[in-house]
């Protein structure tokens, strides 16, 4: 699992597609994009339902939790930002991107999109995924992987740096 590791943290999961769109991609991208400029929000990751990995972004810091504590993890400036692009330069990286449709996620008027993103090094080839993004704010907010069986909830309401 060390591999799935940036995956994880940068949200990118896994499920079916077909049919590409280039606006749907250049969507999908946008949404990776704002989220790595996003100013603070919490992710939850969970594997076959059971929570794995709960981590705080606030600015520059990263924050995962480790049974009851958190650890501190700085990025440095600059580097959520590197890190995404580094998972997706752009959306012609991207493949088979599809809008499925409008759906409520948390309460939140979102749309869904299937796409496959670019192979990673030292990781390979990736599996199609499915990223929700919020309406309002063009974020995702919720990402799937029926093949892992992965599924990560974003937020971004009152976030604050847990206490390390």
């Amino acid at each position: 699992m060390r591999a799935a590791g940036p995956i994880l943290m940068l949200g990118c999961l896994v499920v079916p597609v077909s049919g590409a769109r280039a606006d749907d991609c250049q969507n999908v991208a946008d949404a990776y994009d704002r989220l790595s400029k996003a100013p603070a929000y919490r992710q939850m990751t969970s594997l076959n339902g059971k929570l794995l990995m709960e981590s705080v972004i606030v600015g520059d810091d990263m924050y995962v939790k480790d049974g009851a504590k958190w650890n501190k993890l700085p990025l440095g400036p600059g580097e959520r930002v590197r890190m995404q692009k580094s998972v997706i330069p752009g959306a012609s990286s991207l493949k088979d991107c599809r809008r499925v449709g409008p759906e409520t996620v948390q309460g939140k008027s979102a749309v869904a999109y299937d796409y496959t993103p670019p192979p990673m090094p030292g990781v390979g080839a990736l599996d199609p995924q499915r990223v929700w993004i919020a309406a309002d704010s063009g974020l995702p907010i919720r990402m799937t992987s029926q093949q892992q069986k992965t599924e990560v909830v974003i937020s971004f309401d009152n976030v604050v740096a847990p206490a390390p």
